[in-house]
């Protein structure tokens, strides 16, 4: 769930604080929050719903946000997007991961996998929330079984090539054998 805050100060006539609400937790989000997050991660032009009620620019991907967030990944692309590992004993989940303990490598050799392109299921209203799906899948063509321990998601900034650990989940020890395909959805959903 995502969470946002917000606080109203209200001051006198003399700009003395009147009233304080202090943080409250915020309910507001809409799909265009997600949408703009798609853009990103998907490097797209992305029209959405303005202010008037009309479909009109929200992201255009030659501006300068094409050069940040990017999690659009393609076929042995295994320096952002969805990512997995296998040592996850090593560091439990923390506010302040910033890598997968032991990330799988691309590739079809003992301990690799096929990293597939990242896909993405546009934002959409489900019920009451707003989702936003990127996956990919890991088929095993190591011939042995390969455990993942972690998954994770790595944006990227293309102005001056770093990458950023967004998402890192501990899971359960998931043995994907030789010919078998892993695949990993992360669903980004904002709720009211």
């Amino acid at each position: 769930m995502f969470e946002t805050y917000y606080r109203i100060l209200k001051h006198d006539s003399e700009g003395r604080l009147i009233k304080d609400t202090g943080l409250v937790q915020s309910h507001s989000y809409v799909i265009q929050f997600l949408e703009l997050l798609e853009s990103l991660f998907e490097n797209i032009a992305k029209n959405a719903t303005d202010v008037d009620g009309n479909e009109s620019v929200l992201t255009d991907y030659i501006d300068a946000m094409n050069t940040k967030g990017r999690a659009d990944a393609g076929v042995g692309g295994d320096t952002y997007g969805v990512v997995v590992g296998t040592n996850a004993g090593t560091t439990a989940e923390d506010n302040e991961n910033y890598a997968l303990d032991t990330k799988i490598m691309h590739g079809a050799g003992g301990g690799q996998l096929s990293y597939q392109a990242v896909t993405f299921v546009k934002a959409r209203v489900v019920g009451p929330n707003v989702d936003l799906d990127v996956s990919r899948s890991f088929p095993n063509e190591s011939g042995g079984t390969i455990t993942v321990k972690e998954i994770g998601l790595i944006i990227r900034n293309s102005t001056d090539a770093k990458y950023h650990l967004i998402l890192r989940d501990v899971v359960a020890d998931e043995a994907v054998d030789d010919a078998e395909t892993l695949t990993v959805v992360y669903t980004l959903r904002t709720t009211a």
